[in-house]
This record gives C-alpha cells, sequence and structure tokens, in this order.
C-alpha cells in the first residue's frame, strides 16, 4: 500500500465499503505512515463536521477536483500533503 492508493481509499474506509483485506492494507499503513495518519485525521474531521452542517454539505466532484489542485499546489509533498 502506497501513500496516493490509501487516501484514495479514505471514503471507502470510512463508510465500511471495502474488502476485509483492503481494510487490514489501509489500517495498517495509517498505522506506520505518520503522514497518512495525519491526513486520515483530518479527512475524518472534515468528513464529521460537513455532516453537521444543515443542510448537509455537498460538493460537487468539480469543485473537489478544484480544491484537491489548490492543496497539490499549495502544500507540496515534502510538507506531507496527500492528495
Amino acid at each position: 500500500m502506497n501513500c496516493k492508493l490509501c487516501s484514495a481509499l479514505f471514503q471507502e474506509f470510512l463508510e465500511n465499503s471495502l474488502s476485509e483485506e483492503l481494510i487490514v492494507e489501509v489500517q495498517e499503513h495509517i498505522r506506520t505512515c505518520s503522514k497518512c495518519r495525519v491526513s486520515f485525521r483530518t479527512y475524518t474531521v472534515t468528513v464529521t463536521l460537513s455532516r453537521k452542517v444543515d443542510p448537509p454539505c455537498s460538493v460537487s466532484p468539480e469543485t473537489l477536483d478544484r480544491l484537491r489542485k489548490v492543496i497539490r499546489e499549495n502544500f507540496p509533498k515534502s510538507h506531507g500533503a496527500v492528495v
């Protein structure tokens, strides 16, 4: 498991929609990779807070793509960004 694949699986991991094998791999990667551990915590907090918004927050795929691009451009890998 690498960081890029791990971060791509965060949503499915939280939704418990991964195979048992992938769940174990993601858990192990998060346990051993400090960058992904921080990214996963941040992702989890963001999802939790967005669900508390009234009405529930919904972001279009296009907006998500733009956000990811901004994050990649402003937070190089050397700073631990995994997008």
